[in-house]
C-alpha cells in the first residue's frame, strides 16, 4: 500500500502517523475533506475508509480490539432498566470528580428516556450491568440533517479490555447508520486513554476545529 504524503483535494500534507483517508484505489484524503465528500470517493465513487497507521518498521498494521466476551450483549435501555443504567451513571460521574448522587443521577436519566432526548444502551454479562453509553441526537446545519453526540461512555474496571467498550460503540455506529445520522461526534480530554479505542474504532480525531464552551453556571 502507498502512503500518499498530502490530500488529493486541498493538498494538506497527510504524515504516516496522522489520520486519513483512501479509497480502494489509493485516493487519498485528510479527514476534513472526507466529510465534505461524506466519505465517497469523487474519482471513483468507492467508499473512504480510515488509513491504516504505519508501524515503525515502515508496514502497515491495525491493532484490532479484543473480541467481546460472548456472554456480554448489549441493548437499546428502557425506563424499566433505570436502576441498573443508574449505578453505572452515578459511577461514571464519581470518575470524572463528581460526588455521588444515585438520586439524582436517577432523576436525569429518566427525565432523558421519558422525553425521549437520549439513547442510552445498555451492555450486560448475564444480565449484570458492566458498562452504558449515552447518544444526544442533535442536527448539523452544514450537512443538513441528524447527528449523534456520544456523551458518555463506561465500562466498570473489572470489564475493561475485554472488548465491551468496543462492542457499545460499534452499537451506537449501527444505530447512527439505522436513523439516517450523518455521523456521530464526541470530546475527550486529550489525557484519556480511551482515545486508542476510538481510534481503533475508525473515529477520526479533529486537527481543524478547536472546542470552545461558555461555562453559564457554576460547576458544582
Amino acid at each position: 500500500m502507498e502512503f500518499r504524503p498530502e490530500c488529493g483535494r486541498c493538498h494538506t500534507a497527510l504524515p504516516d502517523d496522522q489520520p486519513a483517508y483512501l479509497c480502494a484505489n489509493e485516493c487519498t484524503f485528510c479527514p476534513g475533506c472526507v466529510r465534505q465528500l461524506k466519505f465517497q470517493c469523487p474519482n471513483c465513487d468507492g467508499e473512504l475508509v480510515r488509513r491504516p497507521r504505519r508501524s515503525a518498521a515502515g508496514s502497515s498494521t491495525v491493532v484490532p480490539s479484543p473480541a467481546p466476551d460472548p456472554r456480554v450483549t448489549v441493548r437499546r435501555a428502557t425506563p424499566q432498566d433505570l436502576d441498573a443504567v443508574t449505578s453505572l451513571f452515578d459511577a461514571y460521574r464519581v470518575f470524572y470528580g463528581q460526588t455521588s448522587d444515585p438520586p439524582s443521577a436517577r432523576r436525569f436519566l429518566a427525565d432523558r428516556l421519558a422525553h425521549d432526548e437520549s439513547v442510552i444502551f445498555l451492555a450486560e454479562d448475564v444480565g449484570a450491568p458492566v458498562g452504558f453509553l449515552q447518544l444526544y441526537p442533535t442536527f448539523t446545519s452544514i450537512s443538513l440533517g441528524p447527528i449523534y453526540v456520544l456523551n458518555d461512555l463506561f465500562v466498570t474496571a473489572d470489564h475493561r479490555r475485554t472488548g465491551v467498550g468496543a462492542l457499545l460503540l460499534a452499537t451506537a455506529c449501527a444505530h447512527g447508520r439505522q436513523k439516517g445520522a450523518h455521523y456521530l461526534e464526541l470530546s475527550t480530554a486529550v489525557d484519556n486513554r480511551a482515545q486508542h479505542l476510538y481510534e481503533a474504532s475508525g473515529w477520526i480525531p479533529d486537527r481543524e476545529f478547536l472546542h470552545y464552551e461558555l461555562p453559564l453556571r457554576s460547576r458544582p
